[in-house]
């Protein structure tokens, strides 16, 4: 399998990674990956940063490089790849006996709708993307807030794994479900919404489907309606009603905050 490094420490394991990309970096290959249980500083959606006592949470972030594959994925594609790399995550989880499923756009929970890890994703240098997650693994010690759980919670003590074995197994998961959705995706670089079967895996898991949601979104907009289906690239497909509540329209978002507020977690196994 492609080298995974351990860092006892570090500020973030995705900016790491970025700055063994730039020029004069010793770089890190297709598939390899960086992963800590000491990350001082890290990064989330919007500019969020956060830090997290050492030995309570895994930080990984995977280097993939589409462009380079065989056959090569489309940039057009990209903006999947949080959303197939958080759908691997979820496997991982309930393969310890987790109850966890995905929220729109990179969140995966569990049952009861408390957070166990994040995903972010980033173009490196040379048009690569940096694939970072935060999996929350131990709070006996305390929960640091009331919207976060950790693999603690749902399982014994005897039977935690270790951040760094967590780290393997997450990471041979994502480089799988990647290159089964690269291999899965149309040869004439077509355009891929939910329908598509290379990304059944994602919509399987994606309880924010159905439900009725509220999205901030960037510039202060609020959205609120039925997520109805993912469109291109894995935008949010939401139905509102419009002109006196009697008529319904469907609006694609492609960023922002999005809150579930009704509806049955049909996902969460």
């Amino acid at each position: 399998m492609t080298e995974m490094i351990w860092l006892e420490t570090v500020d973030s394991t995705q900016d790491e990674l970025l700055r063994r990309l730039a020029p004069g970096g010793p770089g890190l290959p297709d598939g390899g990956a960086l992963a800590s249980a000491d990350q001082r500083a890290g990064r989330g959606r919007q500019g969020r940063t956060w830090t997290t006592p050492p030995g309570t949470a895994l930080a990984l972030t995977v280097h993939l490089t589409p462009a380079a594959w065989r056959p090569p994925v489309g940039v057009q594609h990209y903006s999947w790849l949080s959303l197939v790399v958080a759908s691997a995550v979820v496997d991982v989880v309930r393969e310890l006996g987790v109850p966890a499923h995905l929220k729109w756009p990179n969140d995966v929970l569990v049952a009861d709708g408390r957070k166990l890890c994040g995903v972010l994703a980033a173009v490196t240098p040379g048009g690569g993307v940096a694939v970072g997650m935060g999996v929350n693994v131990d709070h006996r010690a305390g929960v640091p807030v009331e919207t976060a759980t950790a693999l603690s919670d749902w399982m014994p003590a005897e039977e935690l794994p270790t951040p760094r074995d967590l780290a393997a197994r997450i990471h041979a998961a994502v480089l799988d479900r990647v290159r089964g959705w690269a291999a899965a995706l149309p040869a004439d670089g077509g355009v891929v919404d939910g329908t598509h079967g290379c990304v059944a895996g994602v919509v399987d898991h994606l309880s924010t489907l159905g439900r009725q949601v509220r999205a901030e979104l960037p510039g202060g907009e609020v959205l609120e309606g039925e997520a109805v289906g993912l469109g291109p690239g894995g935008t949010l497909r939401v139905a509102f009603a419009t002109g006196g509540h009697e008529k319904m329209a469907v609006r694609e978002i492609s960023a922002g905050d999005v809150v579930h507020l009704r509806g049955d977690v049909r996902r969460a196994h």
